[in-house]
């Protein structure tokens, strides 16, 4: 992302935690390549990236609905229960069953 792109520093910080999330959720799931050039050591690797995940789900939280609806999904993409664009969660409920 070009620096300056995202003038809402606010909404910049939120994508920075989404970017930072997704980074060390890949990097759980295979840290083969960081043990094989001695990147991690001798510390407990999993431990501090699981703590760091669960500081950025943290920080993410309250926002995480607001995120989610500002990418403007259509009801035909979003395979939820919760509802659809214009709240009828009853009507989405049955067309799920």
């Amino acid at each position: 992302m070009i620096s300056g792109y995202v003038k809402c520093l606010v909404l910049r910080k939120h994508l920075t935690n989404l970017c930072l999330l997704y980074g060390l959720t890949m990097l759980q799931n295979d840290m083969l390549s960081c043990f094989e050039c001695g990147y991690f050591g001798g510390q407990n690797p999993k431990e501090q990236i699981l703590l760091a995940i669960k500081h950025l789900l943290r920080e993410i939280r309250p926002y995480a609905l607001s995120l989610i609806e500002a990418i403007g999904l259509r009801d035909e993409q979003l395979m939820s229960a919760i509802g659809n664009s214009y709240g009828d969660i009853y009507e989405k409920h049955l067309e799920l069953a």
